[in-house]
């Protein structure tokens, strides 16, 4: 049985956010070190994005009164911290890091031995503009040191003949075979918007740095945009599966909905995995994500009265409105209107029941 969507994090009501935070999207939820920690997206102050956390106190369980905390400034308790500063000038993603991916994985030291590691794979941004045909995307990632977060200067999956860009990277690690997947969006024309020009390609990797030539997993007849997998505490594996996000209510888009697949492997090839099967959709659920999801993720539940269960994490887009007559409205009624913006984000999530293979 499913719950009712709830709200986390919401631009529409600002406060929920951190001052230095104008809106957010993308969260990645994992276990580390038996706490509970969310990474996500974040629009800031100078329309630069970057990548910031939130956690649940330590031993605290996944429940549906779960209280999230952004992770502040330590100078400055207003203000949410980044995980890393800005790229400087001139850098390839200097405008933005989005869609944040946690992984848990192994590497070999510089004495040709596995040892644990850390990563954070993220969408980085060219252009000024987070949408638009002179804006391009491709991904790096994040190592965990013990100084904290270290970029990785370089792009590891870039554009190519493939796409104009490359984005929204899911990456997981098989333990068993020492190997990196990854499904990501290629994008042919405009990033993040684009319905009709995207397709989903999945690659694999011995280090997760070099990887191999991508193949195709979703068509554009598909319109998928986001593939982020699981793996199960029994060995199998869920994928939770988006739509491009219809961000202005426009009818031409397809059905904005929210789908979970399951398989044995974490297999490259669509045939290992089943047929999804809807978890959720926007018609006829909340305004606050009417016009579609992105950049969702899934968790297995840690309670023992829920094993079995799921907990997923989405960013909803807010139903279109016309922000001039709900300001009116909002000032008639001595009440402070949201800040103009063309489109409104919230994070929630919901619990989902046990899912048949």
């Amino acid at each position: 049985m499913r719950t009712q969507p709830k709200v986390i994090f919401n631009m529409f009501d600002r406060s929920t956010l951190a001052k230095n935070l104008l809106g957010i999207g993308d969260p990645n939820v994992h276990k580390i070190d038996g706490q509970w920690w969310m990474f996500f997206g974040g629009m800031q102050r100078n329309f630069t994005n970057n990548l910031f956390s939130a956690s649940l106190p330590k031993s605290e369980l996944l429940s549906t009164d779960m209280q999230w905390q952004i992770t502040m400034d330590p100078n400055n308790p207003n203000k949410a911290q980044p995980l890393i500063q800005q790229p400087n000038k001139g850098e390839w993603d200097h405008f933005g890091l989005h869609e944040p991916c946690f992984v848990a994985g192994e590497k070999r030291d510089n004495a040709g031995k596995w040892v644990p590691c850390g990563r954070i794979y993220y969408s980085g941004r060219t252009g000024r503009n987070v949408f638009g045909k002179n804006t391009t995307y491709s991904i790096s990632l994040l190592e965990l040191t013990e100084s904290g977060w270290q970029r990785h200067e370089a792009p590891v999956i870039t554009s190519d003949r493939l796409s104009n860009s490359a984005l929204a990277p899911k990456v997981i690690y098989d333990c068993d075979k020492k190997r990196w997947h990854v499904w990501y969006l290629a994008d042919a024309t405009e990033p993040v918007k684009s319905k009709d020009e995207s397709e989903i390609y999945h690659s694999e990797s011995d280090d997760g740095i070099i990887w191999e030539a991508p193949k195709f997993f979703f068509g554009r007849d598909d319109k998928i945009a986001h593939t982020y997998v699981l793996r199960r505490s029994d060995g199998t594996y869920e994928m939770l599966l988006s739509t491009i996000a219809n961000f202005s209510g426009e009818s031409s888009y397809p059905e904005q909905k929210l789908w979970v697949s399951t398989a044995q492997i974490p297999s490259g090839n669509r045939a290992d995995w089943s047929e999804p099967q809807e978890t959720l959709a926007a018609i006829g659920g909340k305004v606050w994500y009417a016009n579609g999801f992105f950049g969702s993720s899934i968790c297995e539940a840690d309670a023992k009265n829920e094993e079995g269960e799921q907990y997923i994490f989405f960013t909803g887009v807010r139903g279109s409105m016309n922000w001039l007559t709900f300001a009116i409205k909002k000032l008639l009624a001595l009440k402070k209107p949201p800040p103009p913006a063309p489109f409104y984000f919230a994070i929630g999530f919901f619990r989902m029941g046990k899912q048949r293979d």
